[in-house]
């Protein structure tokens, strides 16, 4: 159930429920309905990373990335895993951390036997190869 008392707030919400993705990313394959958050990714494809976080190696371009990326290093973990020690500073990340207890490997490797919920982990595992 979501609740906000933005009106702009409350459209991006709606829109994230729209099957159709009005902008894709002629470099990768993100997509999305919102034109913001597509101009804020199409900046992750910048070679020149201008944002540096002070206690890690991190670095990004874009202010908005930075910001969420420092939430890692809260010892504060909001979003804790019902079926597992895994805890996160990042809703989205646990999101996508439950799509591990998942039996659903609908993406895998080629090469080997590799299979994951996730299709960024199956990018990442083919570099491997």
């Amino acid at each position: 159930d979501y609740a906000t008392n933005t009106k702009r707030y409350l459209k991006n919400h709606l829109l994230k429920h729209n099957v159709s993705k009005d902008f894709k990313c002629n470099i990768c394959d993100y997509a999305t309905n919102i034109k913001r958050h597509f101009k804020l990714h199409l900046l992750t494809h910048k070679e020149s990373k201008d944002y540096k976080c002070d206690i890690c190696d991190y670095a990004t371009n874009t202010k908005h990335y930075l910001k969420k990326h420092r939430l890692i290093h809260n010892d504060s973990k909001f979003f804790k895993c019902d079926t597992c020690d895994y805890a996160t500073s990042i809703k989205c990340r646990l999101k996508s951390h439950f799509l591990t207890h998942s039996d659903s490997k609908v993406f895998k490797c080629d090469i080997c036997n590799y299979a994951t919920g996730i299709k960024r982990l199956l990018k990442s595992h083919l570099l491997t190869h």
